[in-house]
């Protein structure tokens, strides 16, 4: 292969004989060549031959043999003419030369021609010639410069499937013009930046068949550039005239399911202005319209950012809020949440983080039209937020927004994925695994789109305000197609799921009828109807008891626990008891918090080992304030441990009589729970009671350790999908990885609070029931709801990267895994600490309302696709019906040539949707 390339550098088997007319003038010899064989098979011909090859090529690179190797030539050099107006060869009697020469932008390079327009009587204006012969003009005034549309065309795809910014191609093409004519071309990039933004503009207008209509571009309506979802629900489109009479039960195959979500990466920063540079078609596709926007969200400039219910956000938005060079932090979009098609006007800029201002004018303009009579399901990763007022909020919008419409027809879930981050209230409430009528429906879709479209961010990032909205609607809009390709013309996804629904409903609905049997026999037949009444009960009222969650009693926490210790000691005190002159809950309460101290600090020493003189001050700083506490503990001793020291051992009576000797954090503090069984009953050790009292207020410890251990893993969870997402860039990167650090941090502090109050509580209570729910709490255990365990080869290779210093294993621990997403609801092992000891029986029944649940679902999906399926044959006839009008209409004032061009484009359009349904529906 090397040889052969290198072969084509010289002349191989072409004699200095022109290989078309066969001549050997020496006057006119044949030494040129189509630069690596542009034209197949051509050999070394003569100028004269040369140029009347490339009559209809005019943009080919040529060579010519110097007798020792080939070097650049032109076709502008041997007299080649490009003559608009005429046909390719022909000459205008009356031609009119541009000055000097013409540029041409192709995907060879860049072109200098000698081109002549037509200057017949009859002849169109230069710009139309040009657009005439496949080459764009730069302007429609005296243009010296064209780009071809078969360079447009190319760089349309390759921007909108590769994200290839427009520097780059003008790089490419400077390169290879270079190389070929050993000097730089002339500059033309911003004519190049001006021609693919009215190219990008005028397809969407084609396609959406606006040259067809009287009313011309200027009637353009808002949202009409955008390719619609076939597969949603469209009540004067895909839907059957009597379908809202379809009863209840089948009510659910007509719901239009919206996904919503921010994105942080799709920056934009202060380059140029609205006025300087206006987008070419505002509102008209995905972003909505500017100015009535923009009003809105000025009218709520205090209104804060939005948080889930884990807290995280407000964390890790902190980076983000810091908007200085910025135009906008990001977009807010709302997508169809099953097909991944976004929405028309779905599109806004995010001013200052995520707010209800600028996301409820999105989701409202999504639901408006026919589609206010349809049922909604709403997805979104902070629902449990934003969902609570949305339909008050809908009343406040401007009137163009407002709908009208019954709120109990919308109903609210969670992303599969993004739920495990939420608290455990929200799990079933929001879960689409047990709402009627979704299917297999996860709401991730928009995080797929989104995984597209930022690959874009850095070219956008700096670009005027109009031309970053006309290159994202361009974008979308290609994504949008290309979904329309994947999903129904080939055919394939949809029908794929229905296969894969119609096995997993079957396999399902045997487990289900086979688990419901053995429940019958095991709990009984009026149980099982029971827990089916108590499902049913909550589908219709999210506020009556979760049939799958566990119904267990309210444990009380530690500020629980003083609560009712304080008000004994008060009950003490009004019937006359002698008391202490201090509190024993606050003696217990002062212990704890020393302890917590102690534990934070000697973490803190560990790990810096070596700090900086502040940080050694820091840690001198707790050390007092530990000491100042002992002191105050001690005093406190006397009166409720009156003579504890009398049953220590020698060792560590030591710690009392020389307290120096021992570091604060060291110190060891002498409870009920360090004495022995034996002591801590003598009235002696301990007054009575008090040891009842620690025993109460560890339980409430543990609980309250947990309830810590599990916010800081759903944070972490939260703080690593949101990282993920949003962050890029060296130095935000690092500042995320130093709040997950803090996370974790305190997720490690949580685990070392609940073993320390455990322990003390075994010392106190020995075995007991109390084990059931606090279980002992190994590292395998410390892990999200989303998270798995570690294999055995992870974990070697953990251990290595912890003793070379790349993970700190004192956080981490030897098996926790850090954010990993475990498997899906039929697979997940969950650790103990996301739940608690339940009744057997309550226990059966969750899993028995999740069978059922999983059944259904299934069964749904099979009914949805079905229908969706349906949809998109009926949607295809209906567009191909409209295409067909739009060839009938005569546009007045349009020549018999153009309006042949309108009809055939029409014909063509109407000929693809009809084929697209016969084979759909011979297909499927």
């Amino acid at each position: 292969y090397l040889q052969e390339l290198l072969r084509l550098d010289g002349c191989g088997d072409n004699l200095e004989i022109c290989c078309r007319c066969s001549t050997d003038d020496i006057s006119n010899p044949a030494i040129y060549r189509c630069c690596k064989n542009e034209c197949h098979a051509a050999g070394l011909v003569c100028s004269d031959c040369c140029v009347s090859l490339h009559a209809m090529l005019p943009l080919h690179w040529i060579e010519k043999w110097n007798g020792t190797f080939f070097e650049p030539s032109s076709l502008r050099e041997i007299g080649a003419v490009v003559q608009l107006g005429h046909p390719a060869g022909k000459r205008c009697p009356l031609p009119i030369r541009t000055t000097n020469s013409f540029t041409v932008l192709h995907t060879n390079g860049i072109h200098s021609l000698n081109l002549y327009f037509c200057g017949c009587s009859a002849a169109a204006q230069g710009y139309i010639q040009l657009l005439r012969g496949s080459w764009y003009p730069s302007t429609p005034q005296e243009p010296r410069t064209a780009s071809t549309f078969s360079l447009l065309r190319l760089f349309h795809n390759l921007n909108c499937l590769g994200k290839l910014p427009a520097w780059d191609l003008w790089k490419a093409l400077e390169t290879m013009t270079e190389h070929r004519t050993l000097c730089s071309p002339p500059q033309r990039y911003q004519v190049l930046l001006r021609s693919i933004r009215q190219w990008r503009h005028l397809k969407l207008l084609k396609r959406a068949g606006r040259g067809h209509t009287s009313s011309g571009v200027s009637g353009t309506a808002l949202g009409e550039l955008v390719v619609a979802c076939p597969a949603c629900p469209h009540p004067s489109r895909n839907l059957p005239p009597d379908w809202e009479s379809i009863s209840a039960e089948k009510k659910f195959i007509y719901i239009l399911f919206l996904a919503i979500d921010a994105n942080f990466r799709l920056r934009n920063a202060v380059v140029s202005t609205a006025e300087r540079d206006p987008p070419l078609g505002d509102g008209w596709a995905f972003f909505v319209e500017q100015a009535p926007y923009n009003e809105h969200v000025r009218s709520f400039v205090s209104q804060e950012d939005m948080a889930t219910c884990s807290g995280f956000k407000a964390t890790f938005l902190a980076d983000l809020k810091n908007a200085k060079g910025l135009r906008t932090t990001g977009i807010a979009g709302v997508t169809c949440s099953r097909h991944g098609v976004w929405r028309p006007n779905g599109m806004g800029d995010l001013q200052r983080g995520e707010r209800f201002c600028n996301v409820d004018p999105l989701v409202a303009i999504s639901m408006g039209g026919d589609n206010s009579r349809l049922d909604l399901v709403l997805s979104y990763d902070i629902v449990c937020i934003w969902g609570v007022h949305f339909p008050d909020r809908l009343t406040q919008l401007p009137l163009q927004w407002r709908l009208n419409f019954d709120p109990n027809r919308v109903r609210f879930c969670v992303p599969k994925f993004h739920l495990w981050a939420h608290r455990v209230q929200c799990h079933a409430l929001y879960s689409f695994n047990f709402l009627v009528g979704v299917g297999r429906t996860h709401g991730e879709t928009i995080e797929e789109n989104w995984a597209q479209s930022n690959r874009a961010a850095a070219q956008t990032k700096m670009m005027g305000p109009g031309a970053r909205k006309d290159t994202l609607d361009d974008i979308f809009g290609a994504h949008n197609y290309l979904n329309m390709i994947n999903l129904i013309v080939i055919g394939r996804v949809l029908l794929a799921r229905l296969a894969e629904a119609i096995r997993e409903a079957r396999t399902h609905a045997r487990e289900f009828k086979d688990f419901n049997a053995g429940m019958v026999t095991f709990c009984g037949n009026e149980a099982v109807k029971t827990w089916e009444r108590e499902v049913l009960l909550w589908d219709q009222d999210h506020s009556q008891p979760c049939p799958y969650e566990p119904r267990l009693q309210n444990k009380e926490t530690m500020r629980d626990v003083q609560l009712q210790l304080a008000q004994e000691e008060k009950t003490t005190l009004q019937n006359g008891s002698v008391s202490h002159e201090s509190s024993m809950s606050l003696f217990l309460a002062l212990g704890l918090e020393i302890e917590e101290k102690q534990r934070g600090l000697a973490w803190e020493i560990k790990v810096r080992r070596s700090g900086t003189t502040y940080q050694a001050l820091d840690v001198e700083r707790q050390r007092n304030v530990i000491l100042r506490d002992l002191k105050r503990f001690r005093r406190l001793q006397l009166s409720f441990m009156p003579m504890f020291k009398e049953y220590l051992t020698d060792d560590q009576k030591k710690v009392l009589d020389s307290p120096a000797s021992v570091l604060p954090e060291e110190t060891k503090l002498f409870l009920p729970s360090e004495l022995r069984e034996a002591d801590r009953e003598l009235p002696r050790a301990c007054v009575v009671g008090l040891a009842h009292a620690e025993t109460r207020l560890r339980e409430a410890e543990c609980r309250d350790a947990l309830e810590s251990l599990r916010r800081g893993l759903r944070t972490r969870s939260a703080g690593h999908l949101f990282t993920v997402r949003n962050v890029t860039g060296q130095n935000p990167t690092t500042r995320a990885e130093g709040v997950q650090r803090k996370v974790q941090v305190s997720i490690y502090l949580s685990k070392l609070r609940y073993r320390w109050a455990r322990n003390a509580l075994f010392r106190l209570c020995k075995h007991g029931d109390w084990e059931r729910e606090l279980r002992v709490l190994n590292d395998v255990d410390v892990r999200g709801m989303n998270e798995r365990l570690l294999t055995a080869e992870e974990i070697a290779e953990r251990r290595i990267l912890a003793e070379q210093g790349f993970i700190d294993e004192l956080i981490a621990g030897p098996s926790s895994e850090g954010a990993v997403v475990s498997q899906g609801e039929g697979r997940r092992q969950l650790s103990w600490i996301w739940y608690s000891y339940a009744d057997p029986i309550d226990t059966l029944k969750i899993e028995w309302c999740k069978a059922r649940a999983r059944k259904m679902r299934w069964e749904e999906e099979v009914e949805l696709l079905l229908e969706e399926m349906r949809r998109v044959i009926v949607y295809r006839r209906w567009n191909a019906e409209i295409w067909r009008e739009r060839g009938r209409q005569q546009r007045a004032g349009l020549n018999a040539k153009c309006q042949q061009g309108l009809s055939a484009f029409a014909a063509e359009q109407a000929s693809i949707q009809d084929s697209v349904a016969d084979d759909l529906e011979s297909h499927w």
